[in-house]
């Protein structure tokens, strides 16, 4: 158990007064460390040879986004709001008659349970459900989604979609006719041999490959691969897929495909870059994520230094004799020293140290006026402003909110610096209203996979899907909240 008195090398600390001590000066090695360099694993070489196509210069882009917003609250939290929003009050099938006599609002007529039996059956399987929240989670990310269309037995209808999370996937780099043809799915990409041996040495896995002769395969324990549906022509793609698999798997084996979809963004080829992404590498995710540790750190440990105890060397020389000192081990000095702390430690903590004095004795030079092997004690006043760290956390959540295109005061966010907040209803229903009316693109680009199983399954091509959309309204219309589709 600790005794509340820390030295390391010329610096000691005393937990219960707070009280920080200086020796002598730092040795010159102090404060160096080695740099270490990570091992080159197998699975960099097998990514090559089997032409993955790279999701960032590492191929971890999106495990990195992760890793970062792993501590940013606000961030998380505003994707995963803006994930529940474009799902809304959820999907509803239907077709548009007409279009009201402004020439833009459609007349939408959902379609009767006896219409859309076969649609209402798809949309409504509990597993859909599930598909949807982690797909919206996906794309609210990495603006990257990956689901997997599981096929029937014969190959002539899609019967669900499963969600692969976009960090377990990777397209195979485009073939010369620039199509891409195959999905890689594996929980590796980019890792490092020791990040699976960090709790248990016995798991550690040193590639996809081990001694491998040649790299060019799947091994299906560590890595899998799909076809892939060109996104461009996806029925016609997923008919031949679908031919290919029933003629060459067994009848009650599983059918599938990955049909990639995406929100477009500029001079990208293989995967689209969020648009919030600005934020991170601006460094406000960053500054977000510090702030609160500064703070903590200044509260837990930054208050509790209350005074700094300048001791000169020459003390103990005095005290046990030059020799004496001189003949002492650097175990033996440490006692000698952590038992003058200690002694100190007692009397500033002490009820008796209460409006004491504390005397202590030194040389004083008349010729140049100074003071020698003088203990001195020095209260340290905190002149750390909490304040200018608090502003500085506001202004990062602002940036991270505008740049994932959230209002603050849908989130409680007030003007920088100054707490002053705008969260009224009217304030919060105008920003909700003109965000639902913002999505309508992003949401119809999201629902490919229904469209791809619309016209799969022969639903009719005149079957458009909308989401219910929740809108706010005032009170004196009688009513707290109406339903829309968009």
């Amino acid at each position: 158990m600790s005794d509340g008195i820390h030295i390391s090398g010329p610096i000691g600390f005393m937990e219960a007064s707070g009280s920080a001590v200086y020796f002598s000066k730092a040795s010159n090695n102090a404060g160096t460390f080695q740099t270490q360099k990570g091992t080159s694993t197998q699975i960099k070489k097998a990514q090559a040879a089997l032409e993955v196509a790279y999701w960032g210069e590492d191929n971890r882009f999106p495990q990195n986004i992760e890793n970062q917003m792993a501590y940013c609250g606000i961030g998380k939290s505003a994707l995963d709001w803006k994930a529940r929003a474009l799902y809304g009050g959820g999907i509803i099938p239907g077709k548009i008659m007409d279009y009201e006599d402004d020439g833009k609002t459609e007349i939408f007529k959902p379609l009767t349970r006896a219409e859309g039996k076969a649609i209402y059956a798809f949309i409504e399987q509990r597993s859909m459900f599930r598909f949807m929240l982690e797909y919206f989670q996906d794309w609210t990310w990495y603006f990257n989604n990956f689901p997997e269309a599981i096929l029937s037995k014969d190959g002539t209808k899609i019967t669900g979609f499963v969600h692969q999370e976009s960090c377990d996937c990777r397209f195979k780099q485009m073939n010369d006719s620039g199509e891409i043809t195959k999905v890689y799915l594996s929980k590796m990409w980019g890792a490092a041999a020791n990040q699976f041996a960090r709790f248990d040495p016995d798991k550690k896995v040193l590639g996809l490959f081990e001694n491998p002769q040649q790299l060019t395969e799947k091994d299906n324990k560590f890595l899998k691969v799909l076809d892939c549906i060109d996104m461009y022509d996806q029925v016609k793609s997923l008919k031949k897929i679908a031919e290919k698999l029933v003629n060459s798997r067994a009848e009650g084996s599983l059918k599938s495909a990955i049909l990639p979809v995406n929100y477009p963004s500029t001079n990208k080829t293989y995967y689209q870059v969020p648009y919030w992404d600005g934020a991170r590498l601006g460094g406000w995710v960053e500054i977000a994520c510090k702030i609160p540790s500064i703070i903590k750190a200044f509260l837990k440990k930054g208050l509790k230094v209350q005074n700094h105890i300048e001791i000169p060397k020459s003390y103990f020389e005095e005290k046990y004799g030059k020799e004496n000192w001189k003949g002492k081990t650097d175990d033996e000095k440490l006692v000698a020293k952590k038992a003058l702390l200690k002694e100190m430690d007692d009397f500033l903590t002490s009820d008796k140290a209460t409006f004491s004095t504390f005397i202590s004795f030194f040389d004083y030079d008349n010729h140049n006026k100074a003071e020698y092997n003088r203990i001195k004690i020095t209260p340290i006043e905190s002149k750390y402003a909490v304040d200018k760290e608090l502003i500085t956390t506001s202004a990062a959540d602002l940036q991270i909110l505008a740049a994932m295109q959230v209002h603050p005061t849908l989130f409680g966010a007030g003007t920088i610096g100054t707490g002053s907040q705008r969260t009224g209803g009217s304030d919060q229903r105008e920003a909700f209203l003109i965000y639902n009316a913002m999505l309508n693109l992003e949401r119809q680009v999201a629902l490919e996979p229904l469209y791809l199983a619309r016209d799969y399954n022969q639903w009719g091509d005149d079957i458009v899907f909308r989401i219910r959309d929740t809108q706010l309204t005032t009170l004196d219309k009688n009513k707290g909240t109406e339903k829309v589709v968009s």
